[in-house]
């Protein structure tokens, strides 16, 4: 191949490359969940934690399964995220079943339904899988909320990390 040739295949990389990149705004730890009055959701025996390789902070966290439907877990980041579109990416480690849980975003007016957080019926077990939650908002937002949506004694996903990507 000519040079002129290696350029031009490398300039159409690099612009195709930057059109479908994306940016962390933000992470947060599963562990990092909080109660209602601010209180570590850890603190409050509504999260457990367990140590586990492949982990981004060597720790996942889930909620117990002695937490009430409808019953909730807050997560607020630092930043705020700009009115428009993000996504919510959660890193989920895949380790038997769990609960259903469902997806608020905290806005003005209380917590908006975003969407359920499920896990693709083919992810293998004992692995990591990333759920993307699409977010649209007129204004912008800190803090979502992790709802049970089911009454039972099953203990939520293991949360690795939840991050606010922006396109």
């Amino acid at each position: 191949m000519k040079l002129r040739s290696l350029a031009i295949i490398a300039a159409v990389f690099a612009f195709t490359m930057n059109a479908y990149s994306e940016t962390v705004h933000q992470t947060q730890k599963g562990e990092a969940g909080c109660l209602d009055g601010g209180k570590s959701a850890v603190e409050g025996k509504v999260i457990e934690t367990k140590e586990l390789a492949g982990a981004e902070s060597g720790k996942v966290a889930r909620t117990l399964g002695s937490l009430s439907q409808w019953g909730f877990v807050s997560y607020w980041f630092g930043i705020p995220t700009p009115a428009g579109k993000a996504t919510l990416r959660f890193r989920i480690y895949v380790d038997g079943e769990s609960s259903s849980h469902s997806i608020y975003l905290y806005g003005e007016n209380g917590q908006a339904d975003l969407a359920p957080l499920n896990i693709p019926a083919d992810a293998k077990q004992k692995s990591f899988v990333n759920i993307d939650i699409p977010v649209d908002s007129a204004k912008e937002w800190s803090g979502i909320a992790v709802k049970k949506t089911e009454k039972s004694d099953k203990p939520g996903p293991w949360i690795d990390s939840i991050k606010v990507i922006l396109p």
